[in-house]
């Protein structure tokens, strides 16, 4: 949201210019107790909540306040209030605040936006008329840009440690990235000031020989205020007001920070924003001596100068007073904007993706499962190529050790084999040098019975605003497991401790958005089918053999009524083709959070899970595996053909002239007086094979 370059280019000019224009915070910011940024002290020892409110949005046929009454109304309607309570004045007056045990002094606030502009409800209670007449302000900070403390992407002019230290500290002071918010001075139902404090507004201080931000007049947004019906009532030692915050006014932010005249973004429903409210009032003398003031979110009078001190207020989608609409959305790990391109809903037209495919063919009579390292191999060896798990989704911290293939020191393969109830997945993952973290590896692998496309065609919106269906098309990819139909088995020393989903079902309604968002579940049926397998898993001189096994009517059947995990389930059948993915994981010499190794076979990012999109797709062949030897009786003999790894062998006593023919006839290969030909630069699938200009040809399968 913040476009810094112009800022920046004039902050490193400003080095030629003025010289080390390092900024520091005004005399009233006590940096000795501010944020603990990297090389800088301060906070760790007071931890401070932000407190968060929700703004929902008016209902149908509410209108802006004008009188006590529909302010009242409108009170009464937004339910709980906030308590403008810590005092951050000298004390002299005392504290006097004491709404919701007497109500005779204090102010609470409450807010409501209608789709354009925040109305913030403003109360304030003097019964007893303590403060002085006509004393009465409020001070009401907005920041839109951010809802952290600082900027994080305002950087220092200059690189010794002073400079970096004294420019991060001015990074919670300059929050407003040049006077996109700022501090409302709202008194006598106007806005006199709104001002905020300004990186380009700044003064050099001679005695520290640091540059200091000054404070700058948000002009746009101040004239925003003088377009709007601000309210201001004091009846019967109530003040009662309103300030409305538009949002492409006094909530938007300059596109160039450095042209505050320029073009402006406007602040969106669903988004957060630091917020804060400051009654101010004095109690028989002057503001000097005598003031009463108190935040809402701050607990110090440097609420302004850091948005650490401030509350986070967010715009909800839900209307108030409506129930929410059960339509869902993605979880936050989910970037839709590089997500599927459906209709409405732009992305991925400029990443295409191909998604890798795998036929699985089924096991010959008398094949057994496996059960040792001799039965791996040798099955491991029948199934020809294997598929390298080798894309590289963790941070890199590790490094990329992957090289099976070259080295075969370290990384993962795998393959496949069907016996027409379960699908038999063999890992096997190399680190022969044990680079690993000893028991770190493990395995994830995602199926998705139902669909092998990236979302649910079936899935449909709860409402039928162009909104509703934009997100349900969003969440057809999250929750693609149609209700725990499918799911990630996490595979470790020979067992599976997960087998969890994506699901619309598990959901949590996002107050800040107004929309329903899927949760994590666990896929029960599929967990206790994998309870039921003879898994296997042997780690033996560096190499680690693994069998995970997905029966079809278990682990990769679906609920028939996806509302109903616990009822009839349909298994998958042989011939059909589903979302697979394979991703290894370990550590070396540290933890997962930092030096974690992950690779993906077929996705090429971490958030191969989040959508189908990135998955690879698998099919269970009904060829069983061997039926691509076929024979052929020449002179008398019989001749044996077949391919293995990528090789094709024929079985007999003299060489032959062999030609290598499509289905469609069409010639790929001719030699004279061979055994066996490499078959690799061809794709898989049926070839026919023709020995000595014989008529009859014997078909042969590549896999």
């Amino acid at each position: 949201m913040k476009k810094l370059n112009l800022l920046l280019a004039l902050l490193m000019l400003s080095v030629f210019t003025y010289g080390q224009t390092t900024f520091s915070g005004v005399s009233w910011v006590n940096w000795a107790v501010e944020p603990d940024y990297p090389d800088v002290t301060g906070y760790e020892a007071n931890p401070y909540e932000n407190p968060t409110y929700i703004v929902y949005k008016a209902p149908a046929g509410w209108s802006e306040i004008a009188d006590n009454t529909s302010f009242d109304a409108t009170w009464d309607l937004l339910g709980d209030a906030n308590s403008v309570n810590n005092l951050t004045s000298n004390g002299v007056a005392g504290d006097l605040f004491d709404v919701g045990t007497g109500n005779t002094f204090g102010a609470q606030w409450k807010a409501v936006h209608d789709g354009a502009n925040l109305h913030v409800l403003l109360k304030y209670w003097d019964l007893n008329a303590q403060a002085d007449a006509g004393s009465y302000s409020f001070e009401v900070m907005s920041q839109p840009t951010s809802p952290v403390r600082h900027e994080p992407s305002f950087t220092a002019a200059a690189d010794s440690a002073e400079a970096v230290r004294v420019a991060y500290e001015n990074m919670a002071y300059a929050r407003f990235v040049e006077l996109g918010g700022g501090k409302a001075l709202f008194k006598d139902g106007s806005v006199t000031e709104f001002a905020a404090s300004a990186g380009l507004s700044k003064t050099f201080h001679e005695a520290s020989g640091l540059w200091r931000g000054g404070w700058g007049a948000n002009e746009a947004g101040l004239e925003s205020f003088l377009e709007q019906n601000l309210y201001w009532d004091l009846t019967d030692g109530i003040l009662r007001a309103v300030l409305i915050f538009s949002f492409d006014g006094a909530l938007s932010y300059p596109n160039d920070p450095t042209d505050l005249g320029g073009d402006r973004t406007a602040i969106q429903v669903g988004e957060t924003f630091a917020f804060d409210v400051k009654s101010n009032a004095t109690v028989g003398g002057t503001e000097n001596d005598n003031k009463v003031e108190y935040f809402w979110a701050a607990d110090k009078n440097n609420g302004y100068a850091s948005n650490y001190y401030s509350g986070h207020l967010t715009l909800a989608n839900q209307v108030l007073g409506e129930e929410p609409a059960v339509t869902f959305s993605g979880v936050s790990w989910v970037n839709w904007a590089i997500e599927p391109d459906y209709a409405d809903v732009t992305g991925y037209a400029a990443n295409p993706y191909t998604n890798p495919t795998y036929e699985v063919f089924q096991a010959p009579a008398g094949w057994s499962e496996i059960a040792d390292n001799t039965s791996f191999d040798a099955t491991w060896d029948l199934l020809g190529d294997a598929n390298s798990v080798n894309n590289l989704t963790s941070n890199g911290v590790a490094g990329d050790l992957f090289d099976v293939g070259t080295g075969n020191t370290f990384g993962a393969q795998w393959k496949a084999v069907h016996d027409g109830a379960n699908l038999h997945v063999l890992l096997k993952y190399w680190d022969l040098n044990a680079q690993a973290d000893a028991g770190s590896y493990s395995f994830e692998v995602m199926s998705q019975p139902t669909s092998p496309v990236r979302h649910e065609p079936s899935f449909t919106a709860a409402a039928d605003s162009a909104e509703a269906v934009r997100v349900a098309y969003e969440n057809m990819a999250y929750a693609r497991f149609v209700e725990l139909g499918g799911g990630k088995a996490l595979f470790k020393d020979g067992s599976v401790t997960e087998f969890a989903a994506s699901a619309g079902l598990s959901k949590t309604f996002h107050e800040a958005s107004g929309l329903w968002r899927g949760g994590w579940g666990a896929n029960e049926a599929g967990l206790e089918s994998f309870l039921d397998q003879n898994l296997y898993w042997d780690s033996t001189d560096g190499i680690l053999r693994a069998v995970l096994i997905f029966s079809f009517d278990g682990a990769l059947s679906y609920p028939n009524d996806p509302t109903d995990l616990g009822g009839d389930r349909t298994a998958i059948q042989v011939g059909e083709t589903f979302a697979f993915d394979v991703k290894s994981n370990a550590t070396v010499g540290g933890t997962e959070n930092d030096n974690k190794v992950e690779y993906f076979w077929a996705a090429d990012k971490n958030n191969g899970y989040a959508s189908n999109f990135y998955s690879g797709h698998l099919t269970l062949s009904a060829t069983i595996l061997g039926t691509n030897v076929d024979n052929l009786v020449l002179n008398n003999r019989e001749i044996r053909a077949y391919i293995n790894n990528g090789v094709l062998y024929i079985n007999g006593n003299q060489p032959a002239d062999v030609e290598v023919y499509n289905i469609v006839g069409a010639k790929l290969k001719s030699v004279k007086a061979v055994n066996q030909l490499n078959m690799q630069d061809l794709n898989n699938g049926i070839y026919l094979i023709r020995l000595n200009g014989e008529t009859n040809a014997i078909k042969v399968v590549k896999h």
